[in-house]
């Protein structure tokens, strides 16, 4: 598919997942309330990290060695199935010892399931089946949103007879909340399914067997690992924040920041969108390839930079408002740390871009170095004056890392590309055209 119909497609699913994500999050605040919904929104968190870890960001080694020849894809693909009964084994092993946030079975259906999400996306994204992975989630998440509305509005929707998932204090509305959890949960085991079903599905392949290349498997943990080691800082670097917040701050507070971050990651929604492009079309190989995916690159950060003042001026202007008119009135603290994070959420939104093509390119370690410089920055901040100024610190310690990586990427992409840094935000007139042409 071509790279500029491949953003098309990509973008108009994302915006529609988007929208049901939103929805989803914003029923489950509206039915667990301000208080719970910070304790569920962090145990998620540690969910995430936690099959962040399992994961090995071997995705990232699918996605660039499938890019560059298709017949890797068969290997990998079934190298994922005993891969992920292995991995189901270790999580119920390590789960058992490990005390995470609410109930072991819930956790371990959490983890796998987002396993096989990220690895046949991964799949998906080396055949560029955009369309086809996007129409699945979108569905899912439809039938998700769904079943919340109706648990919101109809509090017996689901009603059982236990609720082994909520602690005792949230007294009568634990039925209601357990039922979320559980159609929450569900979406993400059923998109997992899915994926894999219509993978295998839609395959040509010949009968004859097909064999897992150890020396494939070999290069793809080595290339996956300075990946993982990468994704695992920066994960600390988005939320690292939310320890110290829960830490020092009241329940109300915490549920108020995990919302500001929550809301943010629509603000990066399009860099992520064009990131999940970007990345395997500039693993490609090819005379003049390289330099005309460059050029590509450096035009679509110019049109986030050209986006993202018209949407932060709305923000400034309306926020104060939107905010607990969406969530509630409990969420009152959220305008002024988000007004914090801005510049925050830009910085990354362009770091999301540079940090796709430099995956491309087998450019880890430069990710890898920005991420430490980001991390440094959130830890000593974070440490210092979340306890004092709450979760605004948190908010403008967090930007402040961004911007920190992001002058470090662009310093690479000067002297290892040879690159003009005004090329990445001075807009130009057939920036125009493209946007255009993408919408």
């Amino acid at each position: 598919m071509q790279f500029t119909k491949a953003l098309q497609h990509t973008i108009v699913w994302k915006v529609i997942n988007t929208v049901l994500t939103f929805c989803i999050n914003l029923l489950l605040v509206r039915i667990m309330g301000g208080e719970y919904s910070g304790i569920f929104f962090y145990a998620i968190a540690l969910y995430a990290f936690f099959t962040l870890v399992m994961s090995g960001s071997i995705e990232s080694g699918i996605t660039y060695f499938g890019s560059n020849n298709s017949l890797n894809i068969k290997s990998l693909s079934i190298f994922l199935i005993p891969w992920l009964i292995i991995q189901g084994a270790v999580s119920w092993l390590l789960l058992g010892i490990i005390n995470l946030e609410l109930n072991k079975q819930f956790a371990w259906f959490y983890i796998i399931a987002n396993l096989g999400i990220t690895y046949f996306t991964a799949l998906y994204y080396t055949q560029k089946r955009f369309i086809l992975l996007n129409v699945i989630i979108c569905v899912i998440n439809f039938f998700v949103m769904i079943c919340l509305l109706l648990i919101y509005l109809q509090p017996d929707f689901l009603h059982g007879n236990s609720s082994p998932l909520i602690p005792k204090k949230f007294g009568a509305t634990a039925h209601e909340i357990s039922s979320a959890v559980i159609t929450y949960f569900a979406g993400f085991v059923l998109q997992a399914l899915l994926l894999a079903f219509m993978f295998f599905y839609k395959q040509d392949w010949n009968l004859l067997p097909i064999k897992i290349e150890p020396a494939l498997i070999k290069k793809l943990f080595s290339y996956s690992m300075i990946a993982f080691i990468s994704n695992v800082l920066f994960f600390l670097v988005t939320r690292l924040d939310y320890y110290f917040v829960q830490k020092y701050c009241d329940e109300i507070a915490l549920s108020n920041y995990v919302q500001v971050s929550r809301m943010g990651q629509l603000l990066i929604l399009l860099p992520t969108m064009m990131a999940a492009v970007i990345f395997p079309y500039s693993s490609e190989k090819g005379d003049g390839v390289e330099a005309n995916y460059l050029q590509k690159l450096q035009q679509l950060c110019r049109i986030i930079s050209f986006l993202f003042i018209p949407v932060s001026i709305l923000i400034v202007a309306t926020g104060f408002w939107i905010f607990p008119w969406l969530f509630g009135a409990a969420f009152n603290q959220m305008y002024v740390a988000f007004l914090w994070y801005l510049p925050g959420f830009y910085a990354l939104s362009i770091v999301t871009l540079l940090a796709a093509y430099l995956a491309g390119k087998a450019m880890l370690t430069s990710n890898m170095i920005a991420t430490i410089i980001s991390l440094v920055a959130v830890a000593t901040g974070d440490v210092f004056l979340i306890p004092v100024f709450g979760i605004n610190a948190a908010a403008g310690v967090s930007s402040v890392a961004y911007i920190f990586g992001l002058v470090y990427l662009l310093w690479v992409y000067h002297n290892s590309l040879q690159t003009n840094t005004s090329n990445f935000f001075s807009f130009k007139k057939r920036d125009l055209n493209l946007l255009i042409n993408i919408f």
